[in-house]
């Protein structure tokens, strides 16, 4: 049984009660000027107790409306404003789609659960992981914004939706950038999100990228892994070395990972895990194949 997580109490300022006019009759914010846009932005980040300046949602044109959708930061500060742990509770595969199922728990014990699924047919290799890791973060999204009782949209199903694009609302609001808006989001908006994040690589003092969220982070830790265990001009010796190396520079970020969720840290150790379990099969290849062997 689902249970809604109350939200925090905060202050919201009046909204244009043209606005809510365009959101209840139409479910449409595409008839809305550009500061009206970024006045609902602001006031649903209020309504919930989110950082605007985060980003926390997109705005996507769906059929010719235009609505917000929730981005991997609105799920991550959910996560941590509520306290909220999430556990990976089945996996299976129905033909060609591939499910997950994940339970979300919160600080006062109440639980959520919901799915997430995507197809695998005719995948293989490289691209049926990332669908595996796609399904298993859709699901981890789905079940938080299911739990918080937000009924929107996850940025994992965006693509899947026919003709669907993301509209730029940071653009939308640059001709309005001079305009007095007192508590809006105009000035987050063109700043770069602030990050703690970073991804290091072993010899070098400065991150090598830097990433929004634990999600990010551990899709572009992953995707250096699958690169060290797939690099065929190197002994596994060496790959093995490079990915203990990798790891160790990185290995203050894990906690991090484990503490933001443990589905994301299910995913990130067992990535490493694969990797390390295909470097040791090189090795053995390598023994065998020697002519010294």
């Amino acid at each position: 049984m689902t249970n809604v997580v109350s939200m925090p109490k905060s202050e919201v300022a009046v909204i244009d009660p043209t606005i809510i006019e365009s959101i209840v009759t139409k479910g449409d914010l595409s008839g809305l000027n550009q500061v009206q846009k970024v006045q609902y932005y602001n006031y649903r980040c209020k309504q919930i107790g989110l950082d605007p300046s985060a980003k926390p949602f997109d705005l996507l044109n769906l059929s010719g409306k235009q609505v917000l959708y929730a981005n991997a930061g609105a799920t991550q500060q959910l996560c941590n404003l509520h306290r909220l742990s999430t556990q990976i509770t089945g996996r299976e595969r129905v033909d060609d789609i591939y499910i997950v199922s994940v339970r979300v728990t919160g600080a006062d014990g109440r639980v959520s659960e919901n799915q997430g699924a995507v197809s695998i047919s005719n995948l293989k290799g490289d691209a049926l992981a990332n669908a595996v890791l796609k399904c298993t973060t859709k699901a981890i999204r789905r079940s938080v914004l299911a739990h918080c009782g937000l009924g929107m949209l996850d940025e994992t199903e965006v693509e899947t939706i026919p003709n669907a694009y993301k509209v730029d609302l940071a653009n939308s609001v640059q001709a309005i950038a001079q305009t007095p808006a007192p508590e809006t989001i105009l000035e987050e908006l063109d700043k770069p999100a602030i990050t703690d994040w970073p991804m290091m690589v072993p010899g070098a003092d400065e991150a090598h990228s830097y990433h929004r969220d634990a999600d990010q982070w551990v899709d572009a830790f992953l995707t250096m892994v699958d690169k060290i265990a797939g690099n065929k001009k190197i002994s596994a010796d060496d790959k093995s070395f490079k990915l203990g190396e990798f790891e160790r520079v990185n290995k203050s970020l894990f906690t991090k990972v484990r503490d933001s969720s443990q589905g994301l840290w299910e995913v990130l150790s067992g990535g490493i895990g694969s990797a390390r379990a295909a470097i040791n099969r090189g090795v053995r290849g390598e023994v065998i194949d020697s002519p010294n062997a």
